[in-house]
Parts: C-alpha cells; structure tokens; sequence
C-alpha cells in the first residue's frame, strides 16, 4: 500500500511540475492522473500496486472535499450576488453531460450490436 502512495504521490508531483514548466491550462493534478491511467494502461506501472491505495482513497474521498467547502465561505458573497447564473450554469452542464452520456452510450451498444 506504501508503494501504491508513493507511486501516486509521484505522479501528482510530476504532474504539478509539468504545469509548472508548460503554463497549461490543465491542473496539475489532473496532468498526474492522466500519466498515471496511462502507465497503469500501457502496463509500465502494474494496477496491483496502485489498486490499494487508489480504493483506500476513493473510500475517503469525502474528506477530499472539507477544504474546497470551506474556502467557499471566503466567497459566500459573491455566491449570494450570482448565485441563480451558477445554479443554470450547474443544471446546465448537469444535462449537457447526461447527454453526452447517453449518446455516447448508444453509439458504443450499436457498434457491440454489428
């Protein structure tokens, strides 16, 4: 499990790096997790060793999002000047994603069909 840490602590610090170095529009975060998926798909880096770690976090995801709720209260003004703008932005995308979703669900069950 220590190793599963390390291995994702790893890619988030290569991650942050790149965003660094590279000015990219993409959290570095987000950048770490992409080059983890693709050394766990590509099998330069074996599932087992990070599956551990990964459920372990998954199972405490919640607490991942204490500090982002909190932070908001520094902004509880401007949420409460644009809040309806956010709740359509918010139900918006909700629904943009559903279809995504579901289009995409049905082109890929038409192409298991043929």
């Amino acid at each position: 499990m220590i190793r599963g840490f390390m291995l994702i602590l790893t890619m988030l610090s290569i991650g942050t790096l790149i965003n660094e170095l590279t000015d990219l529009p993409i959290p570095g975060n987000v950048i770490g997790m992409i080059i983890l998926f693709l050394c766990v798909q590509f099998k330069i880096i074996p599932y087992e060793w990070v599956k551990d770690a990964a459920a372990s976090l998954t199972k405490r995801m919640s607490l991942f999002f204490i500090p982002a709720g909190v932070g908001m209260m520094e902004y509880l003004d401007l949420l409460q000047d644009n809040w309806v703008m956010i709740s359509v932005t918010i139900v918006g995308s909700m629904f943009a994603v559903i279809l995504a979703a579901g289009w995409t669900g049905q082109i890929l069950g038409k192409k298991d069909q043929k």
